[in-house]
């Protein structure tokens, strides 16, 4: 029964009269109107499922909220248990930064605008046999639709009256090419839905003509309506690359964390007995070196700077980690239909006058010219050019118009879209007749249109008879399948002459036109007759004994630039994928010409992918006659077999389950339906599918940055946190003589250069390295280089404190002076040296911090190499500002902690001793310990053609 929404849909084995009784019987039982109207919110289908309400918990990640816990705990700790002066430095630096990090993330989603809802149409209907007009949501199983051309259809529905009906169904099935449709049954089980011919479904558009629908199915129970319960029924969004690497950082940095906060506090309680409240202070300050407060504030800036960016090419980006996403892409699943071709039927070929000619442009805009010989050609002057562009412009139902689509790109806010009114297929006649210097209006104006005989699914032809002007005869102008026309025609027109066509000519013909088809073309037969009296003629009459002109080979064409983008992609490792619904031989050509079918690729069907289990995906570049459902399984394949990041990109509700399923989605914002635009992570607002090529080059980029990054804090992380941990248990000597010194460290030395990183120049190579997959931000290889260069810079470091400490490096004069350096005139030798041994650990780590970022930014090249060929200023403004505010404080050390702390009585003290040159020059040399080291290494993996 119909009230039963868990019963297969199976109306298009049923007769007309039978479904009816079907009905009528649901009603006799007791379903009345109302509780069919009931029905639609029954099944819970009022509108799209929000997809968006979920993004939050990618961005507000749990490393967001660990990191954050950990730091506003350490803040409050400070607080409560420090000094005034340290509480209000110490929360503010853990306050800004941990807050910020929420304010940009919530921003930044905030700011993404809400997509369109599926629109609230109204539609006719018949009900208790008056006919209504109602809201399309008030349509329920048993209403019967009234469809006429260029209507949305509201429901799915099986048709009971049919009158050359046509349907779009290309944001269901795929299919570039209007679907004809009948009310006869199928007797087939398992019917897929592009063969449905006696159904239409909700989504779809009328092409041509009209019909009546009964509805059998709203809401959830339409095919729409199961793929948005398919999306409901995924959940929420799934965790990305880049989020689950920076999880899993985070949750290994917050243990180590918590790990050495508790060793530090029971040793400075236990064994040193300190009072509680200083051990807390002290240890939450040493813990907080190995946390990157920083971390997911610069990874956001990094990801927006990556949406601005794209959003100048016109690309609204819905999910930030999803640029990240793209640039690690390996496989592109990308639909065909209005997305790597224009969905605008195209001739491409003319057989006329036993010659065939190519015709250049594509789509339904009229610039091109037609070839012959690779040479343009007129048809000037010749009569049977002039009786087929008569015949293509008045046995012709479709129209062009502008109309104005909203874009995004740069200034620009809309742009004028050609659209075809009717049949894609008799558009690209006009725009044919219009390539070839011919105005429609016009010659429409030279005839008086006397009858149409509608094309037939079963005749496969249409004919429009009229009367010309100026002459006293009729003219009956057909087209149709050239088989049938080839077959109604007994003459042939070449050159202005008419001859008999006999059966060779006809099999000759004939070939043409299959070898045409092969190569994935429609072709189109266009015929005329004269007839001197039109009384009492039947249709069969008219259209016999025709004289037969040419044929026209149609297909969608591919975008502009679109071959380019996937050259691109393949040069850099990305195995591009084309999916369609269409015939196989069609997907093959347009995948020839945009070079994605290569030798010895093969073209695999919906079929073979529900049923075979033993496919190679590698050798696969072309899926044809998919159905929605094929996607998922195509994406998922590659997904789990291939272990590869896979971006889809699609404009048609039969796209949605897949867009959302992988890595990436990304929607068309022109021809994408509203299904889609919510399943997908971004969309491209102009349907320019060379932005993908961009967006991945972005992505790429924006890895590099955020490896750098987070390179830049660990390495520094674990270099500072196992010296200052070391030094907490070597009772003789403080590594800082107050909690000033470590803050110095961490609010300047640590922000600064970082955030340098996030305005780098992407690197120039970026898109001739391989995809990166599902691989660690940091590779094995990666990790490796990190050690060596924290223990390197460690070294150098550890040398400086002990030569100091020991006397190896002397006390001079200049720092003993004291109107140059802040101490105490009654210290005693250790803690002079101790002062100094400090004073020269910070300037080496000032030294070594702002210089080793020149070192890993390139990995694979040569620091003199990577600073000649992609120099970066941001970088080297922000590390010499750096330097030079460091400098400024160790040269203006007295005056600075005297009128601060002792004049102003602040407690500010970082108690720098003045150094001299000989000083600055061996905290140069110490500093460079873990940058030439770490040189020679990159040196050492080249040579072994080791990359990072």
């Amino acid at each position: 029964m119909i009230s039963n929404k868990n019963q297969k849909s199976s109306y298009y084995h049923q007769n007309i009269d039978d479904l009816l009784d079907l009905f009528k019987t649901d009603k006799e039982n007791g379903l009345s109107e109302t509780q069919y109207r009931k029905n639609l919110r029954e099944y819970g289908y009022n509108e799209l499922p929000d997809i968006k309400k979920n993004l939050w918990k990618i961005y507000l990640s749990p490393i967001f909220n660990f990191l954050i816990l950990i730091l506003l705990i350490a803040g409050i700790a400070v607080a409560i248990l420090g000094s005034p002066s340290e509480t209000i430095i110490t929360f503010t630096v853990v306050f800004i930064n941990s807050i910020t990090a929420i304010i940009q993330q919530f921003r930044a989603q905030k700011a993404l605008d809400s997509l369109k809802r599926i629109s609230a149409l109204k539609s006719t209907v018949i009900r208790n046999d008056q006919q209504l007009e109602i809201a399309s949501r008030e349509i329920t199983p048993g209403d019967i639709v009234i469809l006429s051309q260029g209507s949305k259809i509201p429901t799915d529905g099986r048709l009971i009256d049919n009158i050359d009906l046509s349907i779009d169904e290309a944001p269901l099935t795929g299919e570039s090419e209007p679907v004809e449709k009948s009310v006869e049954p199928i007797k087939k089980d398992h019917v897929p839905l592009q063969k449905q011919k006696n159904m239409a479904f909700m989504g779809t558009y009328v092409k041509t003509g009209r019909a009546k629908l009964l509805v059998t199915a709203t809401g959830i129970a339409t095919e729409i309506g199961k793929i948005s319960e398919s999306l409901n029924e995924m959940g929420s969004i799934e965790e990305i690359p880049l989020t689950k690497k920076l999880n899993r950082l985070g949750y290994i940095l917050g243990i180590i964390v918590l790990i050495n906060l508790i060793v530090l506090v029971v040793y400075k309680i236990a064994i040193i007995n300190q009072p509680i409240n200083t051990a807390l202070t002290d240890s939450i300050l040493r813990a907080m070196n190995i946390m990157p407060i920083n971390l997911p504030l610069l990874v956001t800036l990094v990801l927006i700077t990556g949406v601005l960016n794209m959003a100048k090419s016109g690309v609204i980006i819905k999910n930030l980690s999803s640029i990240e996403a793209l640039g690690r892409v390996s496989v592109i699943c990308s639909d065909k239909t209005g997305t790597m071709t224009k969905n605008e039927m195209t001739v491409e070929k003319l057989w006329i006058n036993n010659e065939e000619y190519s015709i250049t442009g594509s789509g339904f805009e009229a610039e091109g010219d037609i070839l012959y010989n690779e040479q343009i050609f007129s048809f000037d002057s010749n009569p049977t050019f002039t009786k087929l562009i008569d015949s293509i412009i008045l046995n012709n139902n479709a129209k062009l118009a502008y109309k104005d689509v909203k874009v995004k790109v740069g200034h620009i806010n809309a742009k004028a879209v050609r659209k075809a009114l009717g049949s894609s297929t008799e558009a690209a006649l006009l725009v044919l007749s219009e390539k070839a210097g011919y105005i429609p209006f016009d010659i429409k104006q030279k005839y008086e249109v006397m009858k149409e005989y509608t094309f037939d699914s079963s005749l496969k032809r249409m004919t429009t008879l009229c009367k010309s002007h100026d002459q006293d005869n009729f003219i009956a102008f057909t087209k149709g399948a050239p088989e049938i026309v080839v077959g109604l025609s007994s003459m042939l027109e070449v050159e202005g002459k008419i001859s008999d066509l006999d059966q060779k000519t006809k099999n000759e013909i004939l070939n043409q036109v299959e070898k045409r088809a092969k190569e994935g073309y429609r072709t189109l037969a266009i015929a005329y007759k004269s007839i001197s009296n039109i009384d009492s003629m039947l249709r069969d009459e008219i259209e016999n004994e025709l004289v037969f002109l040419g044929f026209v080979s149609i297909i969608d064409p591919p975008r502009t630039g679109v071959k380019e983008s996937v050259r691109i992609s393949q040069s850099a490792g990305i195995k591009v994928i084309m999916i369609t619904g269409d015939h196989p031989s069609t997907a093959k050509t347009i995948a020839k010409q945009l070079n994605i079918f290569k030798e010895g690729d093969l073209v695999l069907q919906g079929k073979e992918i529900q049923n075979g289990s033993n496919i190679d995906l590698d050798k696969v570049s072309v899926f044809a006659r998919v159905e929605p459902s094929d996607k998922e399984i195509i994406v998922k394949k590659f997904q789990e077999e291939k272990k590869k990041v896979v971006a889809m990109t699609g404009d048609g509700v039969n796209d949605s389950l897949a867009l959302k399923l992988a890595n990436c989605g990304i929607s068309m914002g022109i021809t994408g339906t509203d299904v889609a635009k919510e399943a997908s992570d971004m969309i491209i607002s102009d349907d320019n599918f060379t932005s993908i090529e961009k967006g991945i080059r972005i992505g790429r980029s924006l890895f590099a940055n955020i490896r750098t990054i987070i390179y830049f804090f660990i390495c520094l992380n674990i270099m500072e946190g196992i010296i200052f941990f070391a030094y907490e248990f070597i009772p003789f000597f403080e590594l800082f003589s107050s909690n000033w010194q470590h803050l110095y460290i961490f609010g300047i030395v640590h922000s600064l250069p970082s955030l340098a990183l996030v305005l780098d120049v992407p690197p120039k190579d970026i898109m001739n390295e391989p995809p990166r997959n599902d691989e660690e931000i940091l590779n094995k290889n990666m990790w490796l280089m990190l050690l060596i260069q924290a223990l390197l810079i460690g070294l150098g470091l550890v040398l400086v404190i002990q030569f100091s400490l020991g006397g190896i490096i002397p006390l001079n004069e200049w720092n003993l002076n004291p109107s140059l350096s802040y101490f105490d005139p009654f210290s005693t030798l250790e803690e002079l040296r101790a002062q100094k041994a400090r004073t020269m650990f910070i300037t080496t780590l000032y030294i070594a911090e702002t210089s080793f970022i020149w070192t890993f930014r390139r990995p694979n090249k040569s620091l003199i190499k990577s600073i000649k060929n992609e120099f970066s200023f941001v970088i080297f403004l922000f590390t010499t500002l750096t330097l030079i505010l460091h400098i400024l404080v160790i040269i203006f050390s007295y005056p600075v902690n005297f009128v601060i702390n002792d004049y102003l009585g602040f407690g500010f003290q970082l108690n720098f001793m003045f150094l001299s040159l000989s000083d600055w020059l061996l905290c140069i040399l110490f500093a460079l310990i873990g940058i030439m080291g770490i040189e020679i290494f990159k040196v050492y993996m080249r040579n072994k053609n080791i990359f990072f």
